[in-house]
């Protein structure tokens, strides 16, 4: 969706992808028996250091602004985010990852946190809904009554829709950064009890990622190989036909 701002005037792709090489898992809890080792991973390719030249408000802002038009379930809109430019906090935010990681080079540090607890503003969205004769007022009792117990019924499922919702907004972030011409990646693997502790963050929202921002120090890296499509789709059932274009 194009925004008009001077940020975005290239399609020139030079966000870099990760999700392909770092397996996500969940975030390590300063409150586990052992502390988050730090793998070490050098800033490579995948990690590229970044260039002294600033970040503009207004590009980060546009780049927020799409990531605020990503959908979510229910429209509940979990995600929240901390934009973090100063350099003891983005220090303390490398000394928090897991992997050897050179975020302090990065202008500004998206901090995504996703809202466990996002589902209990329901009531308003679907009092929207009825009062644009979307829904009937049954049918939004009956779809708040659905949605209250899918909800509270265990706490996982509100910490796995509320990361969904969150990475949706992770993706449009990636997509439009290289709008802006920028280098982008997105970190999972930190310590999410010292980030929460430093940034007062409260315990119902989670650290969804971590995702530096800037232009690069050099040229571009080539692309990563990729596995090929037909390795990762199955016809039916898992384990079934890799061919897509197999009749059945």
């Amino acid at each position: 969706m194009p925004l008009s701002s001077d940020c975005f005037l290239s399609s020139d792709i030079t966000t870099r992808w990760v999700s392909d090489n770092i397996p996500m898992r969940e975030n390590s809890r300063s409150d586990t028996l052992s502390p988050c080792p730090k793998t070490l991973w050098g800033a490579g390719p995948i990690f590229p250091r970044f260039s002294k030249k600033d970040v503009a408000d207004d590009c980060v802002g546009n780049l927020l602004e799409v990531a605020r038009l990503a959908p979510s379930e229910w429209n509940l809109q979990t995600k929240r985010w901390i934009v973090v430019r100063g350099g003891a906090a983005k220090q303390y935010l490398e000394t928090a990852t897991c992997i050897a990681l050179p975020l302090s080079s990065a202008p500004v540090i998206l901090i995504c946190l996703a809202d466990t607890l996002a589902w209990k503003s329901a009531p308003q969205y679907f009092q929207e809904m009825i009062a644009s004769r979307k829904i009937t007022e049954e049918e939004g009792r009956e779809a708040l009554r659905r949605l209250r117990d899918h909800y509270s019924s265990s706490p996982d499922v509100a910490k796995r829709t509320a990361l969904a919702n969150a990475f949706l907004a992770v993706h449009q972030i990636l997509l439009s950064a290289s709008e802006c011409r920028l280098s982008a990646y997105w970190v999972t693997e930190f310590d999410e009890g010292k980030i929460k502790a430093y940034f007062h963050i409260p315990e119902h929202f989670l650290v969804a990622a971590l995702i530096p921002l800037g232009y690069h120090e050099e040229a571009s890296p080539a692309p990563l190989s990729m596995l090929h499509l037909r390795t990762k789709i199955y016809r039916e059932k898992f384990g079934g036909s890799q061919d897509l274009f197999q009749k059945a």
